[in-house]
């Protein structure tokens, strides 16, 4: 039997699927992240457990306008999935990110009860590190981002949010390096005196943090500096407690793929952004 059984307390929710998710906290490090930045009077758009004969199968948290987070816990056959989207025909949901498999099914099911359409937005894959194997290569060294670097952070932080199909306003990018900044997990690859990447360690769990924002301005590409980043930015999580790191990456991305594995990130899923719009 499946039902949906939606919360509307945050710590109740956290008590109720925090033990589930820190399971497999590099597969569900974007729920988990994400919970754990959740204060008691926060007010996220929605969050539900989908039960299968009163066992949670799946997590649901939406605080992004554009999506909410769908974390597998169990997995569900295509009948199963069809009732998930018959539960959920009255919910607003601008899209989905989760387990490729599941996300592309469940979207395809849910657009054509609510008659829109879905179209996949983003392909992507989550990588595990437990172990650099690949040191840095390129010359340089890590600096920790401060305040006075927030020119240059935030013209990097508005790039790489064009780039990736996601742009913000110059005041949105204040405002996220000063968070990342704050946070002191933002780092810059500095070569004789210029910066030339950029990495951000950010959704720290009980044993992982996530690697991201990872940004090369295009002078600067080719030259081993982004790889020299992430490696030593992924040991100095690991020599401060972490035991993993993950990353993201976009599938359609050949050469950033071949650089996470060669310093020794491991392939555990592929998951996929769809968005909802109205049929044209």
């Amino acid at each position: 039997m499946i039902q949906l059984h939606r919360s509307r307390e945050v710590q109740k929710f956290k008590n109720q699927v925090e033990p589930l998710l820190e399971k497999n906290e590099v597969l569900h490090n974007l729920a988990l992240g994400i919970l754990q930045s959740l204060q008691e009077n926060s007010k996220p758009n929605f969050m539900g457990v989908i039960l299968k004969d009163s066992r949670a199968a799946l997590v649901l948290l939406q605080t992004h306008p554009q999506q909410i987070i769908l974390s597998q816990i169990q997995k569900l056959t295509n009948d199963e999935l069809n009732e998930v989207a018959e539960l959920l025909q009255e919910t607003a949901v601008p899209g989905l990110v989760g387990e490729r498999q599941t996300v592309l099914y469940l979207s395809q099911k849910l657009a054509a009860l609510k008659n829109q359409e879905a179209s996949l937005k983003m392909d992507q894959r989550i990588y595990r590190l437990d172990k650099v194997k690949k040191a840095a290569d390129a010359e340089g060294v890590l600096v920790k981002a401060r305040s006075e670097h927030i020119p240059l952070v935030k013209e990097w932080i508005w790039e790489f949010m064009g780039v990736i199909g996601e742009p913000v306003s110059k005041e949105q990018a204040v405002k996220t390096g000063e968070t990342f900044i704050k946070a002191e997990r933002l780092f810059l690859w500095e070569v004789n005196g210029k910066y030339v990447s950029i990495a951000n360690a950010t959704r720290p769990t009980t044993h992982n943090v996530t690697i991201n924002f990872v940004y090369t301005p295009r002078e600067e590409r080719k030259k081993g500096y982004a790889s020299s980043c992430v490696s030593t930015l992924s040991q100095l999580m690991l020599d401060s407690g972490f035991q993993t790191t993950s990353l993201y990456t976009d599938t359609t991305n050949p050469t950033s793929n071949k650089i996470y594995m060669e310093i020794g990130y491991e392939h555990v899923a592929d998951s996929a952004l769809v968005l909802f719009h109205e049929k044209k």
